[in-house]
């Protein structure tokens, strides 16, 4: 097997933990990612450096993040600096699987992704049953799935994209399953959306079916459902009635400074909540929100540039408000035409395109977008895209199928593994 395919598997599967070893935080990922890097840099290469238009115009949003941590260096030191690394850690598997790709056939590719998906399938069933205990920062939660990274929302993403990928309802219907018990909602809703957007006439049958079966199949699969996370989702109504509230209330800061002490940790954040009542989870994101977007509004400078990577926390449940307070308007502008082009250049039914949109639904209530096992599967999707590497259109017998857009040259059958 191909020595970057392996390390990237490897990757994959590493749990998503700190090694004491090490004074600093490191993780089993990062010391395969810095193993991937060095033999890239020394071995010859068969590929030149694949720049595509989403590289070129993801460089510079790695560019506006990098230009934010130096110019509040002084405020907050190298946080921002190691946000902005961290981009470049998931950006290389691009290159590498580009560079990966061409040696590894699809039977072999496919074989592959079909035992890793496995390997989650049989931790998920022992976490699920108690066997194994649950790692990361998501050991307090209860019934919640995380098998090896470090929360449910990036679990359920990252086994949705295998799940899209693999072609075999043996392994895909499993992995749907955990997706389930991993209980975040939005990626169930990305998954459906994202699947429907490239279908349209399945989606309007779809939605027929629905309104048919509701009463007599989901009604009551819901009742069954709601004491979980799941069953206690709220209505459009509710949630905006809730934003709207709370942003009257959500106060305008000096800097992030009071954020990350009182509105991350602590009760302070329950005087400026409409209520506690239903989904409390949201009930934070709309204070969190609000006050993140008034604070930078308030600030000239920062309304332009963001006030630094980090500078808010690890997480702030949306991708798209956290990229405005970290990188102002700049690094917003810039990542939402990366998004845009970047799906409009994809096959419709690729493994790429059925990722990104469904990530870009998940970012609206989860920072999906640095996940450090979503974003290089999906840069390893891609790299796969440009090479047409067959193994980027789900395909369930054989590698026959070749991306192709309108206007591409025949790929060379050099090119393509047989």
């Amino acid at each position: 097997m191909n020595p970057f395919f392996f390390l990237f598997l490897l990757y994959l599967i590493a749990p998503k933990v700190d090694l004491p070893l090490f004074p600093f935080p490191v993780r089993p990922e990062d010391l395969i990612s810095l193993i991937a890097v060095a033999l890239f840099a020394v071995l010859p290469r068969r590929q030149k450096i694949n720049l595509s238009q989403p590289v070129r115009i993801y460089l510079l949003f790695f560019a506006a993040n990098f230009a934010s941590a130096l110019f509040n260096l002084g405020s907050f030191g190298l946080t921002g600096v190691i946000y902005s690394i961290r981009l470049l850690q998931y950006l290389v598997w691009y290159f590498i699987i580009y560079e990966a790709c061409h040696q590894v056939t699809w039977w072999t590719m496919r074989r592959s992704f079909l035992a890793v998906s496995a390997i989650f399938i049989a931790w998920g069933t022992l976490e699920f049953s108690g066997v194994i205990g649950v790692i990361g920062k998501f050991t307090g939660a209860t019934e919640r799935l995380t098998i090896n990274t470090s929360g449910p929302f990036e679990t359920s993403v990252m086994l949705a994209m295998l799940a899209y990928g693999v072609s075999s309802y043996m392994m895909a219907v499993p992995l749907l399953v955990l997706v389930f018990f991993t209980q975040s909602r939005v990626t169930l809703v990305g998954m459906v959306f994202s699947y429907f957007s490239s279908r349209p006439l399945r989606g309007i049958l779809a939605a027929a079916l629905m309104f048919l079966i509701y009463p007599l199949v989901v009604q009551p699969v819901m009742n069954s459902i709601r004491d979980t996370r799941i069953g206690q989702s709220e209505g459009p109504e509710r949630m905006v009635n809730a934003f709207v509230v709370s942003w009257q209330r959500a106060p305008t800061l000096d800097d992030p400074t009071y954020f990350r002490e009182r509105l991350l940790d602590g009760d302070t954040i329950f005087r400026y909540m409409v209520d506690t009542k239903g989904d409390l989870s949201f009930r934070y994101r709309a204070v969190r929100w609000p006050t993140l977007i008034k604070t930078t509004v308030n600030n000239p400078v920062a309304t332009v540039i963001g006030w630094s990577p980090g500078a808010w926390g690890n997480a702030l449940d949306n991708y798209y408000v956290r990229v405005f307070g970290e990188t102002g308007l700049l690094g917003l502008v810039i990542f939402l035409i990366w998004l845009g082009m970047t799906i409009v250049r994809l096959d419709p039914a690729g493994l790429t395109r059925y990722s990104l949109v469904m990530m870009a639904v998940v970012a609206l209530f989860i920072d999906i977008f640095t996940s450090s096992k979503c974003m290089p599967l999906l840069w390893a999707f891609l790299a796969l895209e440009e090479a047409r590497h067959p193994f980027a259109i789900p395909q369930k017998r054989k590698g026959g199928l070749r991306l192709k857009r309108p206007g591409d040259p025949t790929p060379d059958s050099e090119m393509m593994p047989a």
